[in-house]
């Protein structure tokens, strides 16, 4: 009776486990999982953010430890590329390309994070190239800490 009874006791303990782990969403097999984070509670692995309707992808990429890693995608709602940003490791300066509605490339050029305790900052600097709806080169810009500088040119 003894040896019954410890059974079904068992058997209860064990119960809610599988129940638990069928409510946990399913993103894929280990290592492949999306949208993980690592043992501090960084961002680590394959990230995809989605709409608030779940089917509609905003940003695909990779993260390792907190940091951006590689070729992130940023989408338009129709599906259509938008944005995309090459991160090297180690780097806070990356290169980014935009995307007009039509496929054809706009704007490139370089960005920056620089991160403070209080605040994070992103902004572009150096030289950016402009293309038309075409994909024809059409002028550059520069700037500054995220401001566009109007270079003059003086003649002699």
């Amino acid at each position: 009776m003894k040896t019954t009874y410890t059974f079904f006791l068992l058997l209860l303990l064990a119960l809610p486990l599988p129940l638990q782990a069928q409510t946990k969403p399913k993103n894929g097999i280990w290592p492949f999982r999306i949208n993980r984070f690592d043992k501090e509670g960084r961002h680590h692995g394959r990230w995809k953010l989605y709409l608030s309707d779940n089917k509609t992808l905003l940003r695909d990429g990779r993260f390792k430890h907190g940091q951006e890693r590689g070729k992130w995608r940023y989408y338009y709602p129709d599906g259509s590329i938008r944005k995309i940003e090459y991160h090297k490791p180690y780097s806070k300066e990356f290169l980014i390309k935009f995307f007009h509605d039509n496929g054809e490339l706009e704007k490139q050029g370089m960005a920056r994070v620089v991160e403070t305790e209080h605040v994070i900052h992103y902004y572009w600097f150096g030289t950016w190239q402009v293309y038309n709806r075409a994909g024809q080169l059409t002028h550059t810009e520069y700037y500054e800490k995220g401001n566009e500088m109007k270079l003059e040119l003086s003649r002699k």
